[in-house]
């Protein structure tokens, strides 16, 4: 007799443990109303010309409540991932835009990145940027800035495609509009990577 009731206490157990584990488990938190339109971004993506193997990956993740996303990109150099920037997009109650902070010199913290993500009308997504440059630092690839530092001006949208699919294309400013920041980048995609 003592055996079923041994059993019967270890699947009594087991069964408060199964609820234990499934009541603690974490819910997703709902999407906060302000940030909607910008939620099909969470992931991480990989990022290439459209067609071409990819030379990124972006991540978007949410803060505690969802009351910021963190956003990062990493660059792909024989296959390694070198990090590019990361930081932060905050809901502006004025603006009703993101608001942008990203540390663009993760060595040294010399170039920064501020502006806006905002939604279009069609629902691309646009990211305004202000690169500001320090004292001896600049573009990749461009002259250094003088003692007064530098600004440039960036762009970069996101137009949804499919659930696991965003065209981006990323701009600068010059005196002749708009163009592309590299070769290609003015046709980038962004596709959702698995899990794992």
């Amino acid at each position: 007799m003592k055996k079923p009731a041994r059993l019967s206490v270890g699947v009594i157990l087991l069964t408060i443990l199964f609820q234990a584990r499934g009541a603690g488990a974490a819910e997703p938190a709902p999407v906060p109303r302000q940030y909607a339109p910008y939620a099909f971004l969470i992931g991480a993506w990989d990022v290439a010309p459209d067609g071409g193997p990819p030379i990124g990956v972006a991540r978007f993740r949410w803060g505690p409540n969802g009351a910021y996303i963190w956003y990062s990109q990493s660059l792909l150099e024989d296959g390694a991932e070198r990090p590019h920037f990361e930081g932060v997009l905050v809901w502006n109650g004025v603006r009703r835009k993101l608001d942008m902070l990203l540390s663009v010199d993760l060595d040294r913290g010399l170039v920064a990145e501020s502006g806006t993500l905002g939604i279009q009308p069609d629902g691309t997504l646009v990211r305004e940027i202000t690169a500001i440059y320090s004292e001896g630092a600049g573009a990749m690839g461009g002259k250094p800035a003088g003692p007064e530092g530098a600004t440039a001006r960036f762009r970069q949208t996101f137009r949804r495609e499919a659930p696991d699919r965003i065209a981006t294309r990323v701009l600068r400013a010059s005196g002749k509009g708009w163009v592309a920041t590299f070769p290609g980048s003015d046709r980038l995609v962004m596709t959702r990577r698995a899990a794992g």
